[in-house]
């Protein structure tokens, strides 16, 4: 897979996690330390800093 695919999939999958992560904080009542809200929040950061990491 070249960087342009790689970094388009990358984006997508962030999108897809901060979408994702909205929909469990609103399902859990705002309660942000929740243990799944926790484990997709540090999800998303190891995502971001994939990200970052690759500009």
């Amino acid at each position: 897979m070249d960087y342009r695919s790689s970094l388009l999939k990358l984006i997508k999958e962030i999108e897809d996690t901060k979408e994702e992560l909205n929909a469990l904080i609103r399902k859990k009542g705002y309660q942000l330390t929740d243990k799944e809200v926790i484990q997709l929040s540090e999800f998303l950061d190891q995502l971001l800093s994939e990200y970052h990491n690759l500009e």
